[in-house]
């Protein structure tokens, strides 16, 4: 760390990670995860993916735009505060379909949970997996090392280094080993492809980020309601999500 993180930072990474108490719609959520990283990706497709692998879409994690804006402030404050100490390799299974859109713009999209403990088996609930191996290096910034910010980390067995998105990243495809084949997602069926990453810089953001509307956080909500039950969002819905999350990815870039 670079800087001791406020008692508002360290509660935002703790909710993150899921460490979480109580009945509260939004910060008792121990899976918050799931929507907050879909929101940085276009469209509904990371919505739907996660919806058919069985994973709740949580409609109070958007209903509350100032709340949301609230906890990234302080999740991307204990970014800016941090930085890695030593060269590390951390791993990550990545859903196929997000790494195919993370090798396409060379970044992380979203948030990025990485581990120093091997590609772990807490991360092979998806359909269809990529094996990624990042190399950070010493006075990487931006990383946080969960274990050494928070004074209690309740799922010290990840060993996470988090990545926050806007990360440039070099892509290397590279061989599948034997030993990787035997990692498999949700149907059983080995990674489809493995790469090494190295951090090459952060992007930084130009223009001017437009203000979230009420009603796109309401036809998100209805979005995920319908994707919950396993129906088709009507495509108006879809629409102004979509443009929502296009709004708020551009807001959350000039807020890190």
């Amino acid at each position: 760390m670079s800087g001791k993180l406020s008692p508002d930072e360290e509660n935002a990474l703790r909710f993150y990670i899921g460490d979480v108490s109580g009945n509260d719609s939004f910060f008792g959520d121990s899976k918050a995860y799931v929507v907050l990283n879909s929101l940085f990706f276009p469209n509904i497709s990371t919505e739907s993916a996660r919806a058919k692998e069985g994973k709740y879409l949580n409609p109070s994690i958007i209903a509350d735009i100032p709340r949301l804006m609230g906890f990234f402030e302080s999740l991307f404050s204990a970014f800016r505060k941090s930085a890695i100490k030593e060269n590390i390799l951390t791993y990550r299974v990545e859903r196929l379909a997000d790494y195919d859109l993370i090798r396409k713009n060379s970044a992380t999209i979203s948030m990025t949970s990485t581990s120093t403990a091997g590609f772990l088996n807490e991360y092979r609930d998806r359909r269809g997996i990529a094996l990624m191996k990042f190399q950070i290096h010493e006075n990487q910034r931006y990383c946080v090392d969960i274990g050494e910010a928070l004074p209690y980390y309740a799922k010290s067995q990840e060993a996470e280094i988090l990545l926050p998105p806007f990360m440039k990243l070099d892509i290397s495809e590279i061989s599948i080993t034997e030993s990787e084949l035997h990692i498999t997602d949700c149907d059983d069926n080995p990674p489809q492809v493995s790469c090494q990453v190295k951090i090459s810089g952060f992007e930084e953001y130009s223009g001017i980020a437009p203000e979230l509307s009420a009603s796109g956080s309401k036809a998100g909500q209805r979005v995920y309601n319908a994707l919950n039950n396993g129906e088709i969002p009507e495509n108006e819905d879809i629409e102004q999500y979509s443009q929502w999350k296009n709004d708020l990815h551009e807001k959350l870039h000039s807020l890190i």
